[in-house]
């Protein structure tokens, strides 16, 4: 660079800083002011700012202790309810064999009903006159063969519920399963054997659900021999 050019470039820079602002003395103090750090004012922001904390902190604690207590009773109410589910379904079973066992004795009235109905029909000897007409032993045969079907029916109900007939005829007297309506009294067969079913008694689910009604034997005592009178005695001596 020659000499000419360099005092052209060093002219052009005095003209700049002659005609660039002088700085405020005031603004240079109020910006290094604003740089400096108060200490004091340092030591209160944190003394707040860790009140803050310490304040958000006791919050965010109360907050997990009541969602804690929250959890804990939802918990308490499920084990509760699923206690109560399970009693419920355990209980089931009971009430529906509540609820069903009035209505299988009824059906057992009723079957009872309808066996003495059909057995009566069996055993019904028609007059002379039905005989020849005809019309009666037809009568007979129908309503018999409805009672026999209705029978067979009510039948199927109750083994489709696990009704089962109690085996009594000829068996030794239960007094959990029968009870003793009637007396008996023959030599032949032994002391409480049933010989006849009055009324049946059926088992249901394996448990009792009617007591049969029975007829019990009871074999006659011996007659008690008396020893003879006195005079009877003097009689005898006199004949021999």
């Amino acid at each position: 660079m020659d000499n000419e050019t360099t005092e052209r470039l060093l002219d052009r820079f005095r003209a700049y800083l002659d005609d660039a602002p002088e700085p405020d003395s005031n603004d240079e103090a109020g910006a290094a002011a604003e740089r400096r750090t108060d200490l004091y004012s340092l030591f209160a922001e944190l003394a707040a700012l860790k009140n803050e904390v310490r304040l958000e902190s006791r919050q965010v604690k109360t907050a997990l202790d009541e969602f804690k207590s929250v959890f804990s009773t939802l918990h308490a109410s499920q084990n509760q309810l699923t206690g109560e589910l399970d009693r419920t379904r355990a209980a089931l079973p009971e009430q529906r064999k509540a609820g069903l066992r009035p209505v299988l004795l009824e059906l057992l009235e009723l079957r009872d009903r309808l066996e003495a109905g059909l057995q009566a029909l069996q055993n019904h000897r028609p007059s002379l006159l039905g005989r020849l007409g005809g019309r009666e032993l037809a009568l007979i045969r129908a309503v018999t063969q409805g009672q026999d079907i209705s029978l067979r029916r009510l039948e199927q109900i109750l083994s489709a519920q696990q009704v089962v007939a109690l085996a009594a005829l000829g068996q030794p007297l239960d007094p959990h399963t029968m009870r003793a309506a009637e007396v008996e009294h023959r030599a032949e067969i032994a002391n409480g054997v049933v010989t006849e079913e009055l009324r049946k008694g059926y088992l249901w689910q394996d448990e009792l659900l009617r007591l049969a009604e029975v007829k019990v034997n009871r074999q006659p005592e011996p007659p008690i021999e008396l020893p003879p009178s006195s005079t009877e005695t003097d009689a005898n001596r006199e004949h021999g």
